[in-house]
């Protein structure tokens, strides 16, 4: 690849010199948060190359206070600094107090290990593009019915940095490798469902191995999906793999932060250490990262990230906390605050592990019947937790036979279907060194045949 477009000493004086120029444009606290990448891609499409692309990129994101109230501002040229600064001090200055705004005092930061693979930085087009193809043809030599829409496989190389008015001053240097396809199989007038699926790892080194689990996932998908035949409608058991648990999760996650409790926003809110799903159920943040897969040591905010229980055996733990909701309980951010240097930050979770069960995956398959949920498309609530979709690419398991369906409704609700758990399998799958998700089973479910 091409080198970054700056080196990590210069986006950090970049940052401070955006400090300065915000506190003397009138700002009481001021932030600049900044992100340096440098990506190669190759694309496919219709089972062959589509273009090959490098892009570089320099984002400075300027977040000001002015007496409590808030300015933000952001900009891709460094030479622009004074003037998106200006910018956001004129913006805090029309905007609407609130006392509690402001930016949060320093925490002891972990010693930083750069995540630099010398093997993604050296990578040449050439080499990327070679990769790919043979990915490719690996794929379409399992099954000739398989037809790749689109895919990717791309490196990249990137920093972070933070320095704000209040002594905050970080920054992390980082590669990572990913690939990705979406397609699905097609056997004479016969189109099955959709599939997509990949993976992302921070070394060259991991990215074969761990595609080659990925898009095994993506032709068992795919081929899976032919001779598909009507459903059947009644009410009992599905099981949700690996791989879809983030669809399930969506929702609850989406309302485990302090801000959707403050704003009425989330069914939760008073709930802390209640019973709220099976007790086989734990759901972890895992703060800095999954074995193998580590993130940027800071949050958004440039506080440190925490691991944090949100369930433990069903019971409601924690909520996730920036440093503004923090400040209104009382209490320090849970180092939640997420985002990139061209937006505010936000709440959420930014690695999620669901503890693995004890049951394996094959004892989890025996329904009869029972529904294999790979892929839903629909609406859900996540206030309700109200939600109604179609199964896409799913299979009826019936007398011991896993048959491939047409579209099959399933609805119901989140909240009960997290009281109604009824295993959790052993074996787990990571995606993307951001989730480690093992297989779940929900019983007494409404399915109905389309």
């Amino acid at each position: 690849m091409s080198p970054l477009p700056i080196s990590e000493a210069d986006l950090l004086t970049l940052c401070e010199e955006g400090v300065k120029a915000a506190l003397a444009a009138g700002a009481d606290q001021a932030e600049v948060y900044a992100s340096a990448a440098q990506d190669m891609e190759v694309t496919f499409e219709k089972n062959d190359l589509n273009m090959m692309r490098t892009v570089s990129e320099t984002t400075f994101g300027i977040r000001v206070f002015v007496q409590g109230r808030l300015g933000f501002a952001t900009s891709n040229r460094p030479e622009d600094l004074q003037e998106i600064a200006a910018e956001a001090v004129g913006l805090a200055k029309i905007s609407p107090a609130d006392p509690d705004q402001g930016l949060p005092a320093p925490l002891p930061l972990p010693d930083p290990v750069p995540q630099v693979d010398p093997e993604i930085v050296a990578m040449d087009p050439e080499t990327l593009t070679q990769f790919g193809m043979e990915i490719v043809e690996e794929i379409r030599s399992r099954d000739p019915r398989i037809t790749i829409d689109t895919g990717e496989i791309s490196v990249g190389e990137g920093i972070e940095a933070i320095v704000t008015s209040q002594g905050i001053c970080a920054s992390y240097h980082a590669t990572d490798a990913s690939g990705s396809l979406f397609g699905m199989a097609i056997d004479g007038d016969e189109v099955g469902s959709f599939a997509y699926d990949g993976d992302e790892v921070s070394r060259w080194s991991d990215l074969r191995p761990a595609l080659a689990v990925a898009f095994e996932r993506f032709v068992q998908k795919c081929v899976g999906a032919l001779g598909a035949r009507p459903g059947e409608s009644f009410r009992g058991p599905i099981l949700i793999p690996a791989d879809s648990v983030d669809d399930f999760l969506g929702d609850l996650l989406a309302v485990l932060g302090a801000d959707m409790v403050r704003k009425g926003k989330s069914p939760l809110g008073g709930r802390l250490g209640e019973q709220i799903a099976s007790p086989l159920l734990t759901v972890v943040e895992a703060g800095m990262g999954l074995p193998g897969h580590p993130l940027t040591p800071f949050d958004r905010e440039g506080l440190p990230r925490q691991p944090l229980p949100l369930l433990e055996q069903g019971v409601l733990r924690h909520f996730l906390t920036n440093s503004y909701e923090a400040r209104l309980l009382g209490q320090v951010s849970t180092g939640h605050a997420q985002g990139g240097a061209a937006m505010l930050p936000v709440i959420g979770p930014a690695c999620v592990r669901v503890e693995p069960g004890d049951v394996p995956l094959a004892t989890l398959m025996q329904m009869d019947p029972g529904i294999i949920v790979t892929r839903f498309s629909g609406s859900s609530n996540p206030i309700s937790g109200d939600f109604s979709g179609v199964v896409k690419g799913g299979f009826l398991v019936k007398g011991g036979e896993k048959i491939p369906i047409q579209e099959t409704t399933v609805a119901g609700n989140l909240y009960e279907c997290l009281q109604r758990i009824s295993g959790i399998s052993q074996e787990v799958q990571v995606f993307g060194g951001t989730a480690s998700y093992p297989a779940i089973r929900i019983e007494d479910v409404s399915i109905t045949a389309g």
